[in-house]
């Protein structure tokens, strides 16, 4: 008889991760709540696997990425843009973007599809003082709906991405186009579509801009998104209504008049939206100071 001290089921405990562990722990915990209070099934289970296995099949984005629509608002954290939840990073975020002036262009094509639109607004700390110099990072998507830097849609290099600093009072000013509700629907099957629509949202997500703001004197730096006041999309939002805060929501204005077009170096009617962004600071209160 051959005997042996090999345990060829033993396990390597330097490569046990604690937290892995406990995650998978809590899950399973979680499906418990679900089955015992919402009458939750293993088939249940098995179509959300599915559901995402079929997004990954139709779309050929990872499947981490594809949970984020589904399950970002989660992880808002029911943030205000005050107190800074632990927003995910956006997938669209593109380093190196080019600094412009203040006020500034967004680089952008000549001929850039869309209506002009002037963005403005100061970065304030809770007591609403100015913070000087913060950087913004502002990016978004073109007129149909892509990310420069993600396909080859004809677009240039940080296409509609810049970077400018804060003012002495805090303000800040640029121009671009309007943002405009998109969809990567027509990338997905109808299957896909369908199964969003059973959850009550759209593949749309409602018209915003990408913001990132850094200052020494920030907590944390605010990343997030600003959308417009009224969006009929944001209730159907596929990443969820949540995610746009109505302090997070500004008003886009439109402005017809000769006599402003003109005077704003436009041929055509343009939009304004006012933003401030009142963000926590070190020696900020723990409720920001309304205006």
């Amino acid at each position: 008889m051959t005997t042996t001290t090999d345990a060829p089921w033993a396990i390597d405990q330097t490569r046990i991760n604690p937290r892995a562990v406990r995650l998978t722990e809590a899950f399973k915990d979680a499906l418990a709540r679900l089955r015992d209070e919402h009458g939750f099934t293993f088939d249940d289970l098995r179509v959300v696997g599915s559901l995402l296995e079929h997004l990954h099949d139709t779309s050929g984005l990872p499947l981490a990425m594809l949970a984020v629509p589904l399950f970002s608002e989660v992880f808002q954290g029911g943030g205000d843009g005050y107190t800074i939840s632990e927003e995910l990073d956006s997938p669209t975020y593109v380093p190196g973007s080019p600094m412009i002036g203040n006020p500034g262009v967004l680089p952008m094509r000549p001929d850039e599809p869309g209506v002009p639109l002037i963005a403005s607004g100061r970065v304030l700390d809770g007591h609403r003082r100015p913070l000087a110099g913060a950087e913004l990072v502002i990016y978004q998507a073109s007129n149909d709906g892509v990310y420069s830097g993600f396909l080859d849609d004809g677009q240039p290099e940080h296409n509609l991405r810049g970077r400018l600093l804060t003012d002495a009072e805090g303000r800040y000013s640029f121009t671009t186009i309007t943002p405009v509700p998109y969809s990567d629907a027509r990338d997905l099957s109808a299957e896909v579509v369908a199964a969003v629509a059973a959850l009550g949202r759209s593949l749309y997500r409602p018209a915003h801009i990408h913001y990132e703001v850094h200052h020494p004197d920030l907590l944390k730096p605010f990343r997030g998104e600003v959308y417009f006041a009224g969006d009929p999309v944001i209730p159907l939002d596929v990443a969820g209504p949540k995610v746009a805060a109505p302090s997070l929501q500004a008003d886009l204005v439109r402005r017809d008049d000769p006599e402003d077009i003109a005077a704003h170096g436009f041929e055509v009617p343009f939009n304004t939206v006012v933003h401030d962004f009142v963000l926590k600071t070190r020696t900020s209160p723990e409720t920001a100071r309304s205006a």
